[in-house]
């Protein structure tokens, strides 16, 4: 068995590279331009890993648009993909600071729009993102066309504002929507298209672009007729190029979670086995009450074992699991599908370690690349002079 400092996060460079290949197999088919999203993960080895087969990077941030073109546009690197941002607040000083080379910058708003155009670079296509009041998802605090959404403009408002003054989207170049959450039937990203054209036509001919943008998990060509159709609606049907931004599409599947069994003991109905991570590590396993994967689980194991995190908080837990084999103190358990969402949103409660991130080869080899440590939680506390014990 592998030695890992546990809690550990794995990143299996040869999964990333298998599923990053599809979404450019399925962007080159369909012909469109691919994005990749950090906001799902921006581990290095992960940017690094899908920067060759992308054609940039759609971000939400000053701090992810300074590791982006840092790691991947910097002085020495091979790459030269675009950079795009695209967030519900942006800041002029972004803008002053990156300049001429945001490819794109989408405002979330009419409103933001008007107050920052000026600060735009005149090298920097402008977009306005839009609202297709078309909702697939049934959590609310996951869709972007609830009621009072705070994201985009509404396209029945902006198709009002187009009546009373066709020139009102002047010096907006593209448009961007973001509709679905996770979502594998690409029904309803067609739906939408076509509800945005029928609502919105005059606003599809006086752009040049339009931005897809995540939300769906493409499983394989053959699953991604509506896909295609929807491309070739903006683009054969309004002369538009297409983006698209995935981001748990490309990561979710290559990266694991790998805990240590500390201790075991007799719950009300069958064994609890407290783990060395936490919820702090994978945070949507509780935010949207799932039971996350774990490998050797079946549903018919004779060993069952409540998998337990490491922190005082009662909902500290995976789930219940049964095992063909029994765990002990000192056995390993494995999440799977946690590349997304699961670095990006991980945090200290309690001041439990983040997990210690470790690559792992296409060779098989596991490298570690980065280890937590006591300064780095006191840094975030807002100290810097504390020593350790």
């Amino acid at each position: 068995m592998e030695v890992l400092d546990t809690p550990a996060y794995v990143i299996n460079e040869k999964i990333l590279q298998s599923d990053i290949g599809l979404l450019r197999q399925i962007a080159d088919q369909a012909g469109c331009r691919l994005l990749y999203s950090p906001k799902a993960s921006s581990l290095a080895p992960v940017l690094t890993g899908v920067a060759a087969h992308v054609d940039g990077f759609a971000c939400s941030s000053l701090f992810e648009l300074r590791l982006v073109d840092a790691l991947c546009r910097g002085e020495g690197s091979p790459h030269e993909g675009s950079l795009h941002l695209v967030s519900p607040l942006i800041d002029g000083s972004t803008l002053d600071e990156f300049g001429d080379r945001l490819n794109s910058v989408t405002f979330n708003s009419m409103s933001q729009w008007r107050k920052l155009q000026a600060r735009v670079s005149a090298s920097t296509s402008i977009g306005l993102r839009i609202n297709p009041e078309l909702s697939f998802v049934h959590d609310t605090r996951y869709d972007p066309c609830r009621l009072n959404s705070k994201l985009g403009v509404p396209i029945s408002r902006l198709a009002d504002l187009m009546a009373d003054d066709r020139g009102v989207l002047q010096g907006i170049d593209g448009l961007h929507f973001h509709s679905n959450c996770e979502s594998t039937d690409f029904a309803s990203l067609l739906a939408t298209a076509r509800h945005i054209q029928d609502v919105i036509p005059e606003a599809l001919e006086a752009v040049s672009w339009i931005n897809l943008g995540g939300g769906y998990i493409f499983q394989s060509v053959e699953e991604s007729a509506a896909f295609f159709e929807t491309v070739a609606l903006f683009c054969n049907g309004f002369g538009l190029q297409v983006f698209i931004e995935p981001g748990a599409a490309a990561v979710r599947r290559c990266g694991t979670i790998v805990a240590t069994v500390r201790d075991i003991f007799e719950g009300d109905d069958c064994q609890i086995a407290v783990l060395d991570t936490s919820v702090n590590h994978m945070p949507e396993v509780l935010e949207f009450q799932f039971e996350p994967d774990v490998l050797g689980h079946v549903d018919d194991g004779v060993h069952t074992y409540v998998l337990a995190g490491c922190t005082c908080l009662a909902g500290d837990m995976f789930g219940q699991y049964a095992f063909d084999a029994a765990l002990s103190i000192g056995s390993q358990v494995t999440f799977l599908n946690m590349g997304a969402y699961s670095a990006s949103k991980a945090h200290r409660f309690n001041g439990v370690a983040l997990p210690s991130l470790y690559t792992r080869r296409d060779t098989g080899r596991l490298d570690q690349i980065w280890a937590d440590h006591f300064d780095n939680f006191a840094n975030n506390v807002g100290s810097s002079t504390v020593a350790p014990a």
